[in-house]
């Protein structure tokens, strides 16, 4: 078994607007150890700190996405904050052009916030990304003929959500039907779209031509 470690404590701070009292203070716990010359992979989308600007606030931040743990990282004044999973606001890292929202959605048979890529942004439903890495314990050579694997972090497929207006998500269905019944009295009118336009119901570009279609419709 790999020890379990204290990752980093975030240190405290006064708060002093509306904006910075979604950063918090946080000591965060893994269950492997990030020193470890033998861990392959990361555990964040981008290792860099990259500008990003908080929807509610002029202020920008330093901010990197901790896939792993589903955590926003922030660097201020020399001191280190996670982001609050409050629901009233958004982060858009504006040099690559990537907003992520927080949502709520169901995790392990219970509701949880979370952070999602905002693919795009209706007025009656969004698509949203979710993106995952998953951590890999190592595997010991029991023989000779074995190859020892390192302990890995490695990102999975991103997954696709549908998000609504009163910050719920649900995973959307790998099924284009099931997909149509998500839309209602206008699943007929999406279907013929998706078929006119030769769009799929598995690909990112497809489904939001789909999504923007859908909330022009009255």
């Amino acid at each position: 078994m790999v020890a379990l470690l204290l990752l980093f404590s975030i240190y405290g701070y006064s708060q002093k607007t509306d904006s910075e009292q979604t950063l918090v203070h946080r000591t965060t716990v893994t269950s492997f150890d990030l020193r470890s010359k033998e861990l392959v992979g990361s555990i964040y989308i981008n290792e860099d700190f990259l500008p990003a600007k908080l929807s509610d606030s002029q202020d920008h931040y330093l901010i990197r996405y901790n896939a792993y743990q589903d955590e926003m990282e922030v660097q201020k004044n020399g001191n280190s904050y996670h982001l609050s999973k409050n629901l009233n606001y958004s982060i858009n890292f504006e040099g690559i052009n990537k907003i992520y929202q927080v949502y709520n959605y169901a995790e392990k048979n219970e509701t949880i916030p979370g952070f999602f890529v905002v693919l795009y942004k209706g007025e009656k439903s969004s698509l949203l990304l979710k993106e995952k890495i998953k951590f890999y314990e190592e595997v010991k050579a029991k023989t000779g003929y074995d190859k020892f694997k390192p302990p890995t972090l490695k990102r999975v497929n991103d997954e696709f959500y549908i998000g609504y207006k009163n910050n719920l998500a649900n995973e959307l269905p790998s099924k284009k039907k099931a997909i149509l019944n998500l839309f209602e009295s206008k699943a007929g009118e999406i279907k013929s779209y998706a078929k006119n336009n030769n769009l799929r119901f598995k690909n990112k570009e497809d489904l939001i031509q789909i999504f923007r279609y859908y909330n022009t419709l009255n």
